[in-house]
């Protein structure tokens, strides 16, 4: 009688593991597999991970006197430069410190070469938004704003995160 609670406990515990198995093999048998660069073995793709998905790279980091921010920035870049490379659907969205790689001079040189980055970018057909609350409130002007970069706003912003979106936050 004293171990009863143990011992359903452990039966619940297998049946979840069960279901849990069961669960897995279904969605590999329904979904590709993906081969590693070195051919070695498959990780199952969520189906999420299949066309028709925006991804939305969403930089917050750009203080370039802050060696982390500029590792965050350069990263994003780097990764929605990756994703447009696949034939993603991309979109890079700059707020908050994001926005200092929006003026189309800026003063910092690795500034200048991630913005250049973002218009190689925006010139094969990705999207850079831009809040422009974060960009003016960073002492930029609305004039400076880099050719091709858009200003979010409530509306274009509501379109953007109500489709089948995939956010990466750097």
């Amino acid at each position: 009688m004293r171990y009863t609670a143990y011992v359903i406990g452990i039966v619940v515990a297998a049946v979840l593991a069960v279901a849990a198995t069961v669960q897995v093999s279904q969605q590999q048998q329904h979904t590709s597999g993906h081969t590693s660069g070195d051919g070695v073995g498959t990780i199952p793709m969520h189906p999420i991970s299949h066309g028709g998905s925006t991804i939305v790279v969403h930089i917050t980091s750009g203080d370039p006197k802050d060696a982390r921010h500029m590792l965050s920035a350069e990263m994003g870049v780097r990764m929605a430069l990756a994703m447009q490379q696949q034939g993603k659907d991309v979109i890079v969205f700059l707020d908050s410190y994001g926005t200092m790689l929006a003026p189309r001079n800026p003063t910092d040189d690795r500034l200048k070469a991630l913005n250049s980055d973002l218009q190689q970018f925006a010139m094969q057909g990705g999207r850079v938004i831009v809040c422009p609350h974060c960009y003016q409130v960073l002492g930029n002007k609305a004039e400076d704003l880099t050719p091709g970069f858009e200003w979010a706003g409530p509306g274009k912003m509501s379109k953007v995160w109500s489709g089948n979106v995939i956010v990466i936050d750097y």
